[in-house]
């Protein structure tokens, strides 16, 4: 049996005890508890590209891989829950956001530590992508602010600059630093765009933020409340483009020389 299916057998075994265990808790999961799930999608991007970088023995590099990373970190979550819940701690949502910025920080910048020669190019790119996610995130939700979709508070904020993200992190890449895109789909708009124009990353770019201001519209049903459901998909949608995001800037800091 391979190292990979061990472990994600293992992984679905951790997640379904602490699924258990917070079952046990007779209480239900909150939509601001799920909106705060969002930082850890950020360690899932972290821990893929760690799997994809450093040499580790098959058995770990298996839990470092998709799927089985979205079932360790959701157990790590719903372990989480556990423990607050133990401790009698109510603020639940502020320590399940803390604690997935602080985990993705320690482990990215653990992993930066196995990097020989850590490139200062590549930093300085990697908060150029990061810097311009920021300012065209601001300068859409500018144009946008007429569109009553302020139910979604800062969620709407998130999925936007997630896609924004993972646009400008993957055109940086490409222009930059020599990178190859990987995802079939992305590869076909940007090959696309390079046939038709000057550049397929901005084709991207537009692409992105098309699909996550479809995503906000077809979420926006009710004006005065997000519901538990629509919550989560907006988590998840804001998830699809943090991970590739996140996953971009690290691997770039870890393997490219």
């Amino acid at each position: 049996m391979s190292g990979s299916i061990v472990a994600f057998a293992l992984a679905g075994l951790f997640l379904a005890g602490m699924a258990w265990g917070l079952r046990r808790r007779h209480g239900t999961v909150t939509a601001s508890e799920i909106a705060a799930t969002l930082p850890w999608f950020a360690v899932i991007g972290v821990a893929v590209a760690i799997g994809r970088s450093v040499p580790m023995s098959a058995l770990a590099a298996g839990f470092f891989l998709s799927p089985t990373v979205y079932l360790v970190v959701g157990g790590l979550v719903s372990g989480l829950w556990v423990i607050l819940d133990g401790a009698d701690i109510h603020e639940t949502s502020q320590w399940t956001a803390v604690s997935g910025v602080l985990t993705a920080s320690v482990v990215g910048g653990v992993s930066l530590l196995t990097v020989d020669g850590l490139q200062l190019r590549v930093l300085v790119w990697n908060a150029a992508a990061i810097m311009m996610a920021i300012g065209i995130t601001g300068l859409v939700l500018r144009a946008l602010q007429n569109r009553h979709l302020s139910t979604h508070g800062w969620l709407r904020s998130g999925v936007l600059f997630a896609h924004v993200l993972d646009a400008t992190t993957t055109g940086i890449g490409l222009e930059r630093l020599g990178t190859i895109e990987r995802n079939p789909i992305s590869a076909a708009i940007i090959q696309f765009g390079d046939g038709v124009g000057p550049s397929g990353a901005v084709l991207f770019l537009f692409v992105k933020i098309t699909a996550a201001m479809l995503v906000l519209a077809a979420l926006d049903t009710n004006r005065d409340q997000l519901s538990r459901e629509s919550v989560g998909l907006l988590v998840i949608a804001a998830g699809a483009g943090l991970v590739p995001a996140v996953h971009n800037l690290t691997l770039f800091a870890l393997t490219i020389s």
